[in-house]
């Protein structure tokens, strides 16, 4: 997704889900929506990108690059929703040790340079860049969560759901580690002209005991720009 002279850059949905049986076997879902955009060759990390029309980038998952921004491609919107999910074994529901999410999202090459960045199923691609144009404005990277996810009158808490920022070859992350806490949080901040991606792995805590049933929530990631 691109937005030119805009305050907001992308909207990035992410939708969590877990299921619950009576049996408890149970499944958590992240379903991340993706957006889109472009800058200079490089492996990941952090990058300048030439200056151009203000501007700002976000993808997570899916996006809608045509070709690499080091082959002169160009950027575009995409809707996909990829899902990051987990069944929890019946034995082990509620027992506080912490399952690892895999998603559908096929985004494994940097849309800068086409490197190899990410694993997926186990891991989704997040960027952003910002080209500000005349002005000197710093973008920000939020991202924003309910306190619960919800079945019915049933909850488990939002902050069940955590990540871990990583990339192939990568050693300076750009994204913080985190868990969901239920409001907005600041992921990191874009200085003028630069493009930062790193890959996210998914883990749901496993430390509650839920109902059964199928639980919802929403996640929205959002690049700012003043």
């Amino acid at each position: 997704m691109i937005a030119e002279g805009a305050k907001q850059f992308g909207r990035i949905v992410d939708r969590l889900l877990y299921r619950s049986t009576a049996r408890w076997r149970s499944t958590a879902v992240v379903a991340l929506l993706a957006s889109t955009f472009g800058a200079e060759a490089a492996h990941a990390y952090t990058i300048t990108i030439t200056a151009g029309t203000r501007s700002i980038y976000l993808q997570v998952g899916a996006g809608g690059y045509t070709g690499t921004n080091a082959s002169g491609g160009t950027p575009g919107n995409n809707a996909t929703i990829n899902v990051v999910s987990v069944t929890v074994p019946n034995g082990v529901v509620g027992s506080g040790a912490a399952q690892a999410m895999t998603s559908n999202s096929t985004v494994s090459q940097s849309p800068i340079d086409g490197f190899a960045f990410c694993n997926p199923p186990s891991q989704v691609y997040i960027g952003a860049w910002s080209r500000p144009g005349s002005g000197t404005g710093v973008a920000t990277l939020t991202v924003t969560s309910p306190a619960n996810l919800t079945s019915g009158s049933n909850t488990i808490p939002f902050s069940q759901i955590s990540w871990v920022m990583s990339g192939n070859g990568d050693t300076v992350f750009q994204f913080p580690n985190g868990t969901f806490t239920g409001g907005t949080q600041t992921l990191g901040t874009l200085a003028r002209n630069t493009w930062k991606e790193q890959c996210m792995t998914f883990s749901y805590a496993n430390t509650v005991l839920p109902a059964a049933g199928t639980y919802t929530g929403r996640a929205v990631y959002t690049l700012s720009l003043p």
